[in-house]
């Protein structure tokens, strides 16, 4: 891919880009893939937290506790790829969930899920999703965990310590490290929490729970089917102030598929290609409210750790380089408030913006194979984070400026039938902070730092205690200027989607 970025005279111009097309072929389609996903992303970060807000506030009245059940949701996707062609997904998902309690210190929490993808790609191959996408997804033991409390003990037994407290809880979740900017993601998982009066100290050690990961760097073999990194970290928080929660977090991540080879390309083009990225991050941030109506929240990561260089040098006789260790330097933050109008709709109005920096030695802002020039420092930032940024392109923060402003409000409150009917509406802009380096989307380089922008529009309908129905629409507008010439389409994604719970 260098080479669609590089003015080049060497003959071998010619062979490089006819090795590599195929690889932009199905870097399209891994990205129309990777749209299902971090829809997938988004729903499971709001299940997580609404399962914590639900045992938070569930009352501990008794010695054994034991609730089943589970949910069956039947969607609809649409989703267009870079040229507005479209493929379709339809996924009934079935979850069925186990929870069991004793004496309020003693939890347990089980939850398997059955997902059937059915792809509909209008007989286009080159749309077809790869073969762990379609049909049954595993594993079906999507969550199980066991906690103990010590604090639940001594609430249940009418001794409560309010000033000490210790939870460990261990099993296959999801994670999400302070706001998910740095890791958002199904794990195993032992984490445990400390409370020493307002200071809270909280330990994990967890390893990426296999097939539910994607990895960043897509250019290694089973990025998305066997990726396998450990994260071992800390993060203190502080609970004396009234109306506000800072924090500050350290977090180390060893790759456990380092040193895995592939032989990239195909003949007479052949680049041997060595992976390696471990990374450590820090970073502090606070979430509260100022006064009664803004809420806010703020994170800022900064990056380090080391990773192989490009093997990909379009002017060795062979097309490859050798590699080298070098050292990550990056960075990435956000920051957001939420304006509470405290009308009859609940009305809010939300405003947010997320930077990451980038790197222009690189030709893909997290591959190995077309990633970082030797004799460079790493400048793009990468993690199994997750942060919203809409639903048709959904760039990753790594040299994006996307500021968002959206607004939320029931649609008919006063209506007894219809006052659970919500609508949503963001717009976002993409831009990049550095025109000369690339994002996860495929740009050109050079030109207009604007991407483009999306307008996503969402309808939320609590129908009964046990149904919901729900639409998700988003429409990317592209500046055409800074895609390549069959890239810069419109690019539109639809979910519709009805939920029974049992």
């Amino acid at each position: 891919m260098r080479l669609l970025f590089c003015e080049m005279t060497n003959g071998l111009v010619i062979i490089i880009v006819g090795a590599l097309a195929g690889l932009v072929q199905h870097a399209s389609a891994q990205n129309v893939n990777a749209l299902a996903n971090n829809l997938q992303r988004q729903l499971n970060s709001e299940d997580a937290q609404y399962r914590q807000d639900y045992f938070k506030e569930t009352p501990i009245s008794e010695r054994m506790l034991l609730d089943a059940g589970g949910t069956f949701r039947y969607a609809y996707n649409m989703i267009q790829n870079s040229r507005s062609q479209s493929q379709y997904l339809t996924t009934p998902d079935v979850r069925l969930f186990l929870r069991a309690e004793l004496d309020g210190g003693l939890r347990f929490f089980g939850r398997l899920r059955f997902l059937d993808n059915e792809w509909d790609t209008n007989g286009s191959r080159y749309l077809a999703p790869d073969a762990k996408e379609r049909g049954w997804q595993n594993p079906i033991g999507e969550i199980y965990w066991g906690e103990f409390d010590l604090g639940g003990f001594s609430h249940s037994s009418a001794s409560e310590m309010k000033e000490f407290n210790v939870v460990v809880k261990g099993g296959r979740n999801y994670i999400i490290w302070g706001q998910g900017l740095v890791l958002s993601n199904y794990m195993y998982a032992v984490k445990a929490e400390l409370t020493l009066g307002d200071l809270g100290v909280e330990g994990m050690f967890a390893q990426t729970a296999g097939q539910d990961t994607v990895d960043w760097d897509t250019s290694r073999p089973g990025f998305d089917t066997d990726t396998s990194r450990i994260y071992s970290g800390m993060k203190l928080d502080w609970k004396g102030f009234a109306n506000h929660k800072p924090y500050v977090f350290a977090l180390w991540q060893t790759d456990q598929n380092g040193g895995q080879q592939n032989d990239i390309g195909s003949p007479p083009l052949i680049i041997p290609t060595t992976f390696n990225y471990n990374s450590g991050y820090v970073g502090a941030g606070s979430i509260g409210s100022i006064g009664a109506s803004l809420v806010y929240r703020g994170e800022f990561a900064y990056e380090f750790g080391s990773t192989l260089t490009d093997p990909l040098e379009p002017n060795s006789p062979s097309g490859s380089q050798p590699q080298f260790e070098t050292d990550i330097s990056a960075a990435a933050g956000l920051a957001g408030v939420t304006y509470l109008l405290r009308d009859e709709g609940d009305t809010r109005i939300d405003l947010s913006v997320l930077a990451g920096s980038g790197d222009k030695h690189r030709l893909d802002s997290g591959t190995t194979f077309g990633g970082i020039a030797p004799n460079n420092v790493d400048h793009s930032f990468n993690s199994l984070g997750f942060i919203n940024t809409g639903f048709a392109l959904a760039p990753d923060p790594a040299n994006l400026l996307c500021p968002s402003v959206g607004i939320s409000s029931d649609m008919l409150p006063s209506v007894s039938w219809a006052r659970d009917l919500r609508l949503a509406m963001t717009g976002y802009l993409f831009t990049k902070i550095d025109n000369q380096a690339p994002i996860n989307i495929l740009t050109r380089p050079g030109g207009s730092n604007l991407i483009g922008g999306e307008v996503d529009m969402t309808l939320d309908w609590r129908i009964t205690s046990d149904i919901n129905f729900n639409i998700r629409y988003g429409i990317f507008m592209p500046n055409s200027s800074v895609f390549y010439e069959d890239q810069g389409a419109i690019r539109q994604f639809f979910y519709v989607g009805a939920t029974y719970a049992f």
